[in-house]
């Protein structure tokens, strides 16, 4: 017999909206779904587990949301919708899955969220954490939703990356540790401003004891009164904060005084594989028992799929896919995060945010810039007086250009700043497509490659 009469409401069939059914229903919760969509993703499963009285696909059932306590919205439904800001003044809640798991889950967690680099920093943690001896399970906002592991007895502790459209509908977590790694202009499509989303990413820290702060990023005031703060950044640390310094024997990541690994034995790319290093240590501080295993883990870490990521390495030329690139901020970390002039290959549909640090970043470092897809003309309109540009009408024709034209000595960077929806289905379609060309062009024997 159901004791709990609080009616809960799923928004969205996706993989959190079944994951949120699946925990619902093992806690014996009385709740219904609804998608605009008429055949979502995980319509099959969920009508498995539910009767159809619990079930509206294809329309919003403006019934339901009146009688809903507790609406569970999936993070890619904006909260800002007026049908559902008018059940919260009558006094509905409207929260995600991860404030579900942040009042159930009992075991410490680290989270983690910025615009660019969370994803790779949130699965160093995890491979930092088990080289300890831990199983940690990365979730949330990559791999699985977090409600489905919260009743493994056998982990740990979680690493949870959260994006904006997660935090902006949970109030309750309270890492052991959290980051913002950085903040540039994404997704203001569904934010009203940049400073809304500014502030959206920083309420990750207001209830973490450990609360890892950039020093290189320009995070406000907000931090000067805080307690209980660990930094990490380019320059040398003081105190036991973490930083890099360079000596008689090279440029070390180290805490305070402390040398931890020379930055040549990072298989990590350029200063950004550098900071998301020391990010990882940081966040992982309080867990590390041997700092000699944690150390070989990020020293063998060698990154994400599409993030960054060293193709080959050909004629003294580096060809680096970048694809999971999609905003102007990733780009601008990339670029930065290479030590050697670069031919930058960009383009795709365009996501909004000022183009001003992109231009400064192409300024200072870029050859050669070759521009594809849908919204090319916008960054040739941008790029063409301080730098060469150069148009192509494919992404294959982009890398056979590149191949033309790069010398020894320098990197043909695929960041493209842009979705992929012109022409892929994602920006792992367009990765391996990116990877695909460059194998080709090497094949042929092109100039530089």
């Amino acid at each position: 017999m159901k004791t709990d009469l609080t009616n809960y409401l799923i928004i969205g069939a996706g993989a959190s909206g079944l994951s949120t059914v699946e925990y619902l229903s093992a806690r014996d919760k009385h709740f219904r779904i609804m998608d605009s969509r008429g055949l979502p993703p995980n319509a099959a499963k969920i009508k498995n587990i539910l009767s159809d009285t619990q079930i509206c696909f294809g329309k919003f059932n403006q019934q339901w949301l009146q009688e809903a306590d507790v609406i569970v919205l999936s993070p890619g439904v904006s909260p800002h919708l007026p049908e559902f800001q008018r059940e919260v003044s009558r006094g509905a809640e409207l929260l995600g899955d991860v404030e579900l798991f942040a009042r159930e889950v009992t075991k410490p967690y680290i989270a983690i969220t910025g615009s660019n680099g969370k994803s790779t920093v949130t699965t160093l943690v995890a491979v930092i954490l088990e080289s300890q001896g831990l199983n940690a399970k990365a979730c949330a906002n990559i791999g699985e939703p977090v409600l489905d592991s919260i009743d493994d007895k056998s982990i740990d502790v979680y690493v949870l990356e959260l994006s904006s459209f997660q935090l902006e509908i949970c109030c309750s977590i309270r890492p052991r540790a959290a980051v913002v790694l950085n903040v540039s202009d994404d997704h203001l499509d569904r934010h009203a401003n940049f400073e809304e989303y500014a502030s959206i990413k920083q309420s990750i820290y207001a209830n973490a004891e450990l609360k890892v702060i950039p020093r290189d990023e320009d995070l406000g005031e907000y931090f000067s009164s805080l307690k209980g703060i660990l930094s990490f950044g380019q320059d040398e640390p003081q105190k036991s904060n973490y930083g890099v310094k360079q000596d008689d024997e090279g440029r070390w990541l180290v805490r305070g005084n402390q040398r931890l690994i020379n930055t040549a034995d990072l298989s990590l790319i350029g200063v950004t594989g550098e900071l998301n290093a020391l990010a990882a240590l940081a966040l992982t501080d309080s867990f590390i028992q041997d700092q000699a295993k944690a150390i070989e883990a990020i020293r063998t870490f060698k990154g994400l799929s599409h993030r960054c990521e060293l193709v080959l390495e050909n004629n003294n030329v580096q060809w680096i896919d970048d694809s999971k690139g999609t905003n102007i901020g990733a780009t601008v970390s990339a670029i930065t995060g290479l030590d050697c002039p670069i031919v930058l290959i960009l383009g795709g549909v365009y996501k909004g945010g000022c183009l001003d640090a992109l231009i400064d970043a192409v300024r200072n470092r870029v050859n050669l810039v070759i521009a594809f897809g849908r919204d090319k003309q916008m960054f040739i309109d941008a790029l063409k007086d301080i730098v060469e540009v150069a148009e192509q009408g494919s992404l294959a024709s982009s890398v056979e250009y590149a191949c033309q034209r790069v010398k020894p000595g320098e990197a043909v960077l695929f960041s493209p700043a842009c979705a992929s929806f012109d022409m892929f289905s994602n920006y792992v379609e367009r990765g391996l497509a990116f990877q695909s060309s460059v194998k080709q062009c090497v094949l042929k024997g092109n100039n530089g490659c």
